[in-house]
């Protein structure tokens, strides 16, 4: 008896000591199954905490057929569940024989419903995430899309741009299994989940749509190949809406062209036309090589060997600055930028940050072409004036409109404002950043007022509204393609625009890519209208604009003693907030 208990002691020590990690591999090779715990994707939402885009949880739900004990009563339970005829679930598990059967995929499921369906041992529900996007279509270039795909993500837009915030670390488990389909013996958590950290975007959903819907409606009518429409908030840099066409009705259809999920405003780069000679005004004035009353000759085209043309060959004669601006002439300046030397010039485009990517965490973004004045032509500078030999994406510059609309300083474009947790707990605050001053705060008021009589007596008064003043310039740029010249018909006509001229809100970008029909193509026919109608929606819809200094009262009535009385307006107001704004009037 001894002997054979010191074999059995020995044959344990054997077993437990010496072989015990070969054997402990063997046993959770047989018993044991490694499973991932997915990661949450953090939620992406707009600026008053509107969802763009949510992580949610959904199954598959399926049945064993060997484990159905209760046929009628399972098929009835899955038949209100899943919201089907319970005959049919009773054929499709038939049919199925003794294999596993999987019912419906990618159904959401309450935690009432969970808890039924978990009670029925041949019921399997296999969890998955899915990201869905409570807005559907609006903003979809600019958020893109996350889709999981095996072990493969493909996403999009800022879904991609910002990865590494939304993406999360999936966790670990293992599972003891029974050998019998659909039991096993629980869990144990081998590395809990990371989940994602949620974002706030600068976006307002509504300005989105606004905008989507006008630049639909603008192609279409001016039968443009293309457009886009950028709103910005100028003393912060902040990027309010982006629209791009095409524009994606719907996400859940399939869409014909992958132009959907590219947004324009950060991708694509095209020559400016006469909007840039808000930054050869700046350049000019910035360095003193003319002033307000400095008057050319803008009949006679004939420069330096070479010849500048107005549009259309108008002949103004002898023009100071702020007609020549008001009336977008090429002559004067061409003429005037002769007085600047190369490199100044230059240095002051790049400083309007041109000819270099945005920090803007979108991906694919040109730098633009600003070439070096070593490679210049005799006539590169004047033809730099006017918008020509330089390439720019509508972000870059709308931002430069915004220095000069918010007084000087250049700001980086800011899409995320804040970070969140799982929990919604705030993270991290991502002020906005200022990155230099480019011009004086006296030189943008001139800037300011020189837009703003563009739109009251020039090429931008279509963008004239009686309630709320505009500043702004036009651009109509003749496009080249293929590096073979300028192309005849092809032009990209753009209004960079803001309001309230006073103290500027919102700066507008609007443009469209080979309009066509008669003079659609000048940016007055066709990026001015487009420009208005955005500025209209948003007056009428949001707050962005309300109480806006500047003519939005006017007289409507006289006192019986024969006194002025100005009305405030309340035009889309509640009717408790107008009558406590005609109250405040001493009106009833």
């Amino acid at each position: 008896m001894l002997a054979a208990a010191l074999c059995l002691v020995l044959r344990v020590a054997w077993l437990q000591v010496v072989r015990h990690d070969e054997l402990e591999a063997v046993a959770i090779a047989q018993w044991w199954s490694m499973g991932v715990l997915p990661a949450e994707r953090g939620d992406i939402r707009d600026r008053a905490g509107r969802p763009l885009a949510l992580s949610v949880l959904e199954w598959n739900v399926g049945v064993a057929p060997t484990l159905v004990q209760r046929p009628d009563s399972l098929c009835a339970l899955l038949g209100r569940v899943l919201d089907r005829d319970p005959a049919g679930i009773r054929r499709a598990i038939a049919q199925a024989g003794h294999q596993h059967v999987v019912l419906e995929r990618g159904v959401v499921l309450d935690r009432p419903q969970k808890e039924r369906l978990r009670r029925e041992r041949a019921v399997t529900m296999d969890t998955l995430r899915a990201r869905v996007y409570p807005t559907d279509g609006v903003g979809a270039s600019l958020v893109g899309f996350c889709r999981h795909e095996r072990d493969t993500t493909y996403a999009t837009g800022l879904e991609y741009a910002l990865q590494d915030i939304l993406s999360g670390r999936p966790g670990r488990f293992r599972s003891v299994d029974t050998g019998v389909p659909g039991r096993d013996l629980g869990r144990v958590v081998v590395d809990e989940p990371e989940h994602g950290r949620g974002v706030v975007l600068t976006i307002d959903a509504d300005l989105q749509a606004i905008a989507e819907r006008r630049l639909a409606e603008a192609v279409v009518e001016n039968r443009a190949d293309g457009g886009s429409v950028l709103i910005l908030e100028p003393r912060s840099g902040d990027v309010l809406a982006a629209a791009s066409w095409p524009v994606m009705p719907t996400r859940q259809a399939r869409q014909g062209d992958a132009a959907v999920w590219n947004n324009r405003n950060f991708t694509w780069q095209y020559e400016p036309g006469s909007v840039f000679k808000i930054i050869t005004t700046a350049s000019l004035l910035r360095r003193a090589a003319v002033d307000t009353a400095t008057v050319f000759d803008c009949s006679d085209p004939q420069l330096d060997g070479f010849s500048i043309r107005n549009d259309d060959d108008h002949k103004y004669g002898y023009l100071p600055l702020m007609r020549a601006f008001t009336k977008s002439c090429n002559i004067w300046f061409a003429r005037a930028v002769a007085n600047l030397g190369r490199e100044e010039l230059h240095r002051d485009i790049l400083d309007f940050g041109f000819g270099q990517p945005t920090l803007a965490p979108y991906g694919g973004q040109p730098a633009g072409i600003v070439h070096e004045p070593a490679t210049w032509s005799r006539r590169s500078q004047a033809t730099l004036a006017i918008g020509q030999e330089i390439a720019v994406t509508p972000l870059q510059l709308g931002m430069a409109v915004a220095a000069v609309a918010n007084g000087g300083t250049l700001y980086a474009p800011r899409l995320v404002s804040e970070v969140r947790d799982h929990e919604g707990r705030l993270l991290q605050e991502r002020p906005p950043l200022a990155l230099r001053r480019v011009v004086s705060e006296p030189l943008a008021a001139v800037l300011r007022e020189a837009m703003g009589r563009v739109v009251r007596e020039g090429t931008g008064s279509g963008a004239n509204l009686d309630w709320i003043t505009v500043g702004g310039k036009t651009g109509t740029a003749q496009k080249s393609r293929d590096g073979r010249g300028l192309t005849l018909g092809a032009y990209v006509a753009t209004f960079a625009g803001f309001a309230p001229l006073e103290d500027p809100r919102l700066v507008v970008i609007t443009v469209l890519d080979e309009p066509k029909g008669y003079r659609r193509y000048y940016a007055a026919q066709s990026a001015v209208p487009l420009f208005r109608r955005v500025l209209e929606d948003i007056r009428c819809s949001t707050a962005w604009l309300t109480d806006v200094p500047g003519p939005r009262t006017r007289v409507i009535a006289t006192a019986p003693a024969g006194e002025l009385v100005t009305v405030p307006d309340v035009l889309q107001l509640s009717v408790d907030a107008a009558a406590q704004r005609l109250a405040a009037a001493g009106l009833t």
